[in-house]
């Protein structure tokens, strides 16, 4: 899962990955995205939650991090690296309010007005403009509604914590094959906000973790908090990301067995820096998420390859006049699966 934090390009070496990625940053940096979270062995066997239980927490978590106000500052780390975020969020009538300002590396503030998104990037004197595809960005966590999460995880709950000053209960989400990660989720006991979260992997090591070092919850936001700290961006470029919902399956494109659990849960096709055609499927389990670029190719575009950052896993590879870039916080075997189960099959 997106996903718990502000995640950094991917930057494989082949140049058409390179290219690829920057068609992903409506996918992944504007959607801040991705969190992804993990699961460890207890001690003990700690108590079991039921289906219905734990979707109905996941769902109160999830409506905790869209529903409340609340700002602080969180830290996402990625193996030895570190990157640290402000967040505030606001709620009124007209709907969720937030600001993202990215503390380390060059300045970026993503201002968000319910799904409208603007990013503002002032070393460039840039803004991008799209709506967002996904809800997973942190503290929000769920990419999709969950759908029989104990087919695909152990779940339980484990004891308490205290994160950034707050009596935190910890979900664990143990995956029950290799095809997905585990997930650990400490939430706030009073507010049900998400206040810390790990991706162990399939060895069972932990391969990211995001977490609150300070949090407010609850209080009055003002406007001005959530608005961008450019107050004139007179002469900075604009570009947009449009997405429009389609049927990839009338164009011929079809995944025919996709990872267990996983289902489709947005087609569209994006424009973007000047490009009005590429396709992308989005496959989910309700926690995890990996997403199918789809672009025409041209003549010595490119090359073939894998990448993989944290829990983030790519795949390119050429299919016929095509590109096809399979990205997700999944193993890189599931990536893999995925891209050989991609069929093309052109309209009579």
């Amino acid at each position: 899962m997106t996903r718990f934090a502000s995640k950094k390009t991917i930057r494989p070496t082949p140049r058409r990955m390179l290219r690829s990625r920057r068609w992903l940053r409506g996918a992944t940096a504007l959607a801040i995205s991705v969190f992804v979270l993990g699961a460890s062995v207890a001690a003990e066997a700690p108590p079991a939650v039921t289906p219905s239980d734990a979707i109905a927490l996941l769902n109160r978590i999830q409506q905790a991090a869209q529903r409340q106000n609340y700002f602080g500052t969180f830290v996402h780390q990625q193996g030895s690296q570190v990157q640290s975020s402000r967040v505030t969020h606001g709620v009124d009538r007209s709907g969720e309010h937030e600001k993202l300002e990215l503390m380390d590396g060059q300045a970026r503030e993503f201002i968000r007005n319910n799904d409208d998104v603007r990013c503002y990037m002032p070393d460039s004197k840039l803004v991008l403009i799209e709506k967002r595809a996904r809800y997973d960005t942190f503290p929000a966590l769920l990419t999709s509604p969950p759908v029989d999460l104990d087919q695909y995880y152990r779940l339980s709950i484990e004891g308490t914590d205290r994160i950034a000053g707050r009596t935190a209960q910890l979900l664990v989400l143990e995956a029950r094959d290799k095809k997905r990660y585990g997930y650990r989720l400490w939430f706030d006991k009073d507010s049900y906000l998400l206040l810390k979260a790990q991706t162990i992997n399939e060895k069972g090591v932990s391969i990211e973790q995001v977490a609150f070092t300070n949090v407010t919850i609850g209080g009055t936001i003002d406007a001005s908090r959530v608005r961008p700290s450019a107050a004139n961006t007179d002469g900075w470029r604009t570009e947009t990301n449009r997405m429009v919902p389609v049927d990839l399956a009338l164009a011929g494109w079809s995944v025919t067995e996709p990872p267990p659990g996983f289902r489709k849960v947005m087609e569209v096709r994006r424009a973007f820096g000047g490009r009005e055609d590429i396709g992308q499927m989005v496959y989910s389990d309700g926690l995890a998420a990996i997403s199918i670029f789809i672009e025409p190719s041209a003549p010595h575009d490119g090359a073939e390859g894998e990448a993989s950052k944290g829990p983030i896993n790519v795949v390119t590879e050429r299919y016929g006049d095509f590109w096809l870039t399979i990205v997700g916080d999944a193993p890189v075997a599931s990536i893999r699966d995925m891209a050989h189960q991609i069929v093309f099959k052109s309209a009579k």
